[in-house]
């Protein structure tokens, strides 16, 4: 009974470890075909080409999520909507409300850009 207790609680704690550590994005803006690779910036002026923004993301990752995780998963959700670019308009934390309480979690905003044909 001991050891089935035991398992039961490691489990669990792996499975929180697990939930806690995901990076996920929102999305919202338009879609086209994807991309291979995108160009990340942190301002506008180091954008040399000229460019539309085709949607706005917002990456969100709780406790023991890095910044960097979060970066790859707005990577991930540019290039497959088609982004030639992130500008990175935002970095911060917020309280997420949940049932409980509140969990503190990171946050990176963005703005995903399609450049103009040349």
């Amino acid at each position: 009974m001991w050891q089935r207790t035991h398992i039961i609680l490691i489990v669990l704690a792996a499975l929180s470890f697990w939930a806690f550590s995901c990076a996920h994005v929102n999305y919202i803006g338009k879609s086209f075909e994807p991309t291979s690779d995108v160009d990340v910036y942190f301002s506008k002026e180091e954008i040399e080409r000229e460019y539309v923004i085709i949607g706005h993301a917002i990456g969100t990752g709780q406790l023991f999520v890095s910044n960097d995780k979060i970066g790859r998963k707005l990577r991930e959700k540019a290039m497959a909507n088609g982004a030639d670019a992130i500008l990175i308009t935002g970095v911060g934390r917020d309280n997420a409300p949940t049932g409980d309480g509140s969990v503190t979690e990171k946050q990176i905003q963005a703005s995903f850009l399609k450049y103009k044909l040349r």
